[in-house]
């Protein structure tokens, strides 16, 4: 019997379509390695797939994020207002974990002590809470007495900042500062900054 319609796939699927699902479906940031293995991609195909999806996504509600050392579908931040989308049982840093946190951004590797030398209080509790909640990570032991733990970000801190990866950080501090103004301003207002791009995302209800 003849079918109406010949149900057999013949076209292939757009590389940007395809990467579009896969993200889709993923709901996080995927690293490049991740979509070469879904797609039997190369990196180089990869690009090239996100450059065709970062294009037809243009006004749309949605947008082709570099994050985290790979790509995630997110809402585009001028829809926020709009959109009034809060994750349910989460809550904001408090300021306190905002100010270790920056610190850590800024002037990582860095041990408990040397956060503590530059906010001059104990920030044991600050930062167990901040391992936790997987914003930074325990990057080793520094070769001295004692052989303290030395702390840095983690990939969920550049999922939250929308960075891909810590180089981005830097740009954050205006360049018409100076350098001896820029030093400052690492230790005593990059949480502002954080703050605006983490609400709603680093939040202490994040497990």
């Amino acid at each position: 019997m003849q079918l109406p319609c010949n149900i057999r796939q013949v076209d292939t699927p757009k590389p940007e379509a395809v990467l579009e699902a896969l993200l889709f479906l993923s709901g996080r940031p995927m690293e490049v390695a991740a979509v070469c293995a879904h797609t039997g991609w190369s990196p180089e195909q990869t690009e090239t797939a996100a450059q065709a999806l970062e294009a037809s996504l243009a006004g749309r509600g949605i947008m082709l994020l570099r994050v985290a050392g790979g790509y995630q579908l997110v809402t585009r931040p001028e829809l926020y207002d709009a959109v009034q989308w809060v994750q349910p049982k989460t809550a904001d840093l408090s300021p306190t974990a905002m100010e270790v946190l920056a610190i850590i951004a800024f002037k990582q590797p860095l041990t408990r002590a040397d956060i503590e030398k530059l906010r001059g209080v104990s920030s044991e509790r600050i930062i167990s809470s901040l391992i936790q909640q997987g914003l930074i990570v325990e990057l080793g032991r520094r070769d001295t007495p004692g052989r303290p733990i030395i702390y840095g970000t983690s990939p969920y801190f550049l999922e939250c900042m929308g960075m891909d990866s810590l180089d981005d950080l830097a740009g954050r501090i205006p360049s018409s500062l100076t350098e001896e103004e820029a030093d400052e301003l690492e230790v005593r207002a990059p949480e502002d900054s954080i703050q605006e791009v983490t609400d709603g995302k680093a939040t202490e209800g994040h497990e």
